[in-house]
């Protein structure tokens, strides 16, 4: 509950002030944990690729997690292992049912004149951090993010925008630039998320 409430306080705070959302930034940090344990990206990446069309929704939760936990491991200097790619899988309620009911406010928001599922689609964009590194429940989660993405929606939309191109220029490379571009645009967002808001 404490973790919870300094995230909370953390969002207000932040709401308040605003800050700053440093694209280059964030991708150059991407590519330098990339680097330390690159075999354990390709390695996740070729799995998230092949699993992807025959899970979808059911997977991609505890799937991003695992990249972004591995991610926190090596920027906090903590030891990492082939295992801890699948620690996401240990929270699969939770992550599984964020990425579902997002998933279904976006449409119904694209529904109401396409608009409001834009908006939702980039406010939800840190909603598995504050599950993941808050443990917090799904719909605080979703409310926690949209409230601190909606400060600065542009530039948070801009950043999805990068990592989207980044990601369309992989699978222009045959295809097997994602091995390359998925990793590093999941390291990137937990470089964006550390640096908003900070991960304990």
């Amino acid at each position: 509950m404490e973790i919870i409430n300094e995230y909370t306080s953390r969002v207000e705070e932040l709401r308040n002030k605003g800050y700053r959302v440093k694209i280059e930034e964030y991708l150059r940090k991407g590519l330098w944990i990339f680097k330390q344990r690159p075999e354990l990206f390709l390695l996740f990446a070729a799995l998230n690729i092949f699993l992807m069309p025959i899970g979808g929704f059911l997977l991609a939760g505890p799937i991003s997690a695992g990249f972004f936990i591995v991610a926190y491991r090596i920027d906090k200097g903590k030891f990492v292992q082939v295992d801890h790619l699948f620690d996401g899988f240990k929270m699969f309620v939770p992550l599984f049912l964020v990425t579902i009911i997002s998933a279904v406010m976006v449409f119904l928001g694209s529904l109401a004149f396409i608009i409001p599922g834009i908006y939702l689609s980039i406010a939800y964009t840190f909603a598995l951090f504050f599950i993941l590194f808050g443990n917090s429940e799904v719909w605080e989660a979703m409310e926690l993010s949209r409230k601190l993405v909606h400060r600065e929606w542009f530039s948070v939309f801009m950043l999805v925008l990068a990592l989207g191109v980044v990601n369309i220029l992989g699978a222009l490379a045959f295809g097997v630039g994602l091995l390359f571009t998925i990793p590093v645009s999941y390291c990137a967002l937990y470089a964006a998320f550390d640096d908003i808001v900070g991960v304990n």
